[in-house]
């Protein structure tokens, strides 16, 4: 039996989805800086609640780097060249390697689920920001971007940040984190998530990988904090946001049916994996209940049910 708590999340999350329709459908230039701030509140939420789990390093992780962009960079750049290029990063990002990781990942929309709903809306609001600012601008210098759009130089300036990001995380993880990390075994990052999983298939990659460039031994297996296996995770990762990237600019060239045609995928996965919370629980409930008629009693109208 659901509790009085699940139905009033389920409630209020198929209105919330309802409502962010409506106001994307009706209003896309004031639902352009609702996903703005909804990506940076995303943010702080995560930090707080993952903080007492013990999962707050996740939060150095790229996409939350992103969503912060999507509140940054609307307040702090002024309008030129700079914030071009920032908001081609966000239209890079947003529809390459953050929302990917939606399907991806697995990730599942469940409504009465408060920290599912958020790990996905950390997924898709900048997505969703790049569309309203690409299509429906919403002050002077989101209007500069929709006019100049991106360029090829984005792609550079892309790879840059990306590649300052994951440089400066694995020195941060191996510098000024290490021994607090070694302090603190329970403590999880991505690769310790993937590490701690031999069933997950990037963890299996990773052996695979290591292998074929003869760092683990037949039958060795990745550590939680072993270097080899974090070197072959950031290269798998950097080969994920080539191609997801990739991804990212064809939809660029497509214009804004492209666009809108990933943005109801994105959403469709992981509707469809939430999907699964739903009916594959409530299988048994579903079915029909089996009637036996009880021969003795049949002539009574006696009929019992399972």
């Amino acid at each position: 039996m659901a509790s009085t708590h699940s139905r009033l999340a389920f409630v209020l999350g198929v209105l919330a989805l309802s409502c962010l329709a409506q106001l994307l459908t009706h209003h896309p230039v004031v639902a352009g800086k609702v996903f703005s701030v909804a990506g940076g509140l995303t943010v702080v939420e995560k930090a707080v609640s993952y903080y007492f789990k013990g999962w707050h390093l996740f939060c150095l992780d790229f996409c939350y780097w992103v969503n912060l962009a999507c509140i940054m960079v609307p307040a702090i750049l002024p309008l030129g060249e700079v914030s071009r290029v920032a908001y081609s990063l966000i239209f890079l990002y947003g529809n390459g390697p953050v929302c990917i990781a939606v399907p991806i990942w697995n990730q599942s929309l469940v409504f009465h689920d408060f920290e599912r709903i958020m790990s996905v809306g950390l997924h898709v609001w900048p997505m969703l920001f790049s569309y309203c600012v690409t299509w429906y601008p919403f002050d002077a210098s989101t209007e500069h971007f929709a006019k100049n759009y991106l360029k090829i130089s984005d792609l550079y300036w892309c790879f840059v940040t990306y590649g300052v990001w994951q440089l400066g995380y694995f020195a941060l993880m191996h510098t000024v984190l290490r021994s607090y990390m070694k302090r603190n075994p329970q403590l999880l990052t991505s690769y310790r998530w993937i590490a701690s999983d031999p069933s997950n298939a990037i963890h299996g990659l990773i052996l695979q990988m290591g292998r074929g460039f003869g760092l683990f031994k037949n039958g060795e297996k990745i550590g939680f904090d072993d270097v080899r296996g974090e070197l072959m995770f950031m290269l798998i990762q950097l080969i994920y946001t080539v191609v997801t990237i990739a991804i990212a600019g064809l939809v660029a060239l497509g214009g804004k049916t492209a666009h809108e045609v990933l943005l109801l995928a994105t959403i469709s996965s992981s509707l469809w994996n939430g999907s699964a919370v739903y009916l594959e629980g409530s299988g048994d409930d579903m079915k029909a209940p089996v009637v036996k008629v009880d021969v003795q009693k049949e002539k009574a109208g006696g009929v019992k049910s399972e």
